[in-house]
């Protein structure tokens, strides 16, 4: 008992670090069995992002990835809390109109660019309680608090007489570091998680409740986010751990 909590208290620092990423998400890997049960367990779930910004005139989805480690907590046998870590989160929009640089002559040579997609990678925190439907099917719900890395502009123009620009403009500075809203994931358990053997699939929407641009006088840009994923947890049943 006492090795299980040192692994878990080693493994919850980590979680909670910016640094520690990497080494929470190869300790999982490595020693997820080591302190799973029925009642506490991680999972590490990967997938892709499928994203828009509501409140543009133009713009298309962009397709981007995620990756994190998520703990769940069994309350009862239909009720889970599940707290998600997720480090990576491409988000954003493609086909969109630059955001201004304040460069005059730069400013002037994107305005009819001949492409443009606006990239963004957050932090998603995400809390979820979910609710076991069937053996095979649950829904999960909550809010989420998501903090930006990084927010660039990739512009591609044509310039008559030379060759095309490539101009990349980092507009973080122009963004709100924290966004807040909320997700709704419907899981299907394609593998029943046994001995830290499983695999769920995951169908999950997620809306940004707050205008991700500073000092906006428009419409509210809000990230909203498809995002289908799988996830292998580790979990030690009863019957497993007597043996």
């Amino acid at each position: 008992m006492f090795k299980k909590s040192l692994i878990l208290s080693i493994l919850l620092i980590l979680f909670s670090t910016n640094i520690g990423k990497a080494q929470a998400a190869l300790l999982v890997l490595l020693l997820g069995d080591a302190v799973a049960s029925e009642n506490f367990y991680f999972s590490i779930k990967g997938g892709a992002n499928y994203s828009d910004i509501t409140g543009i005139n133009d713009g298309s989805s962009k397709l981007g990835f995620n990756f994190g480690l998520a703990a769940n907590i069994k309350l009862s046998d239909k009720f889970f809390v599940v707290a998600e870590f997720t480090p990576l989160s491409n988000k954003g929009v493609k086909s969109v109109s630059p955001l201004i640089t304040g460069n005059l002559v730069i400013d002037s040579l994107l305005q009819n660019p001949s492409s443009a997609s606006r990239n963004f990678n957050y932090i998603d925190i995400p809390v979820m309680l979910k609710y076991q439907v069937s053996k095979q099917f649950s829904i999960a719900a909550g809010p989420q608090i998501s903090y930006l890395l990084s927010a660039v502009d990739y512009v591609e123009a044509d310039i008559p007489g030379d060759d095309n620009l490539f101009y990349e403009n980092n507009i973080k500075s122009q963004l709100n570091k924290f966004d807040y809203g909320l997700v709704v994931d419907l899981v299907y358990s394609l593998v029943e998680a046994r001995g830290g053997k499983g695999i769920n699939i995951h169908a999950r929407y997620g809306l940004g409740l707050g205008d991700i641009l500073k000092d906006n006088s428009g419409d509210a840009l809000r990230n909203s986010v498809f995002q289908f994923a799988v996830s292998f947890p580790f979990i030690l049943l009863e019957e497993e751990e007597e043996e």
